[in-house]
């Protein structure tokens, strides 16, 4: 970002003021386009869809769970992932959850 190379050695923090933004902008960008994306995955029929609904065989490793895609969009709209599959199958009503869910989110801060 705004061609500052690794080399040389800035926190996150200075590269996020020199160019503008804030911690929390950020994540709100990062969080808006994820469910924008995950809702025009979920409208549509691709190999996309099917690796993020699917389910893999077998036993799972020891330790930590991971967190999952769908876990994160739980997490970030606050409603279980069959109430987003059903809203994002309507464009418009997915619009306005993700609108309503970065208000209440900037609220909160």
């Amino acid at each position: 970002m705004a061609r500052i190379s690794w080399k040389e050695k800035k926190k996150n923090k200075e590269v996020l003021e020199e160019i503008g933004l804030k911690h929390t902008e950020l994540l709100k960008i990062v969080k808006t386009r994820q469910l924008a994306y995950s809702g025009h995955i979920r409208r549509h029929q691709s190999l996309q869809k099917s690796i993020m609904e699917g389910k893999i065989n077998g036993k799972r490793l020891r330790g930590r769970k991971r967190k999952f895609w769908l876990g994160n969009i739980e997490e970030t709209t606050t409603r279980r992932i069959n109430e987003c599959c059903e809203v994002a199958l309507d464009r418009e009503e997915w619009r306005r959850t993700i609108a309503s869910n970065l208000w209440q989110e900037t609220e909160q801060r």
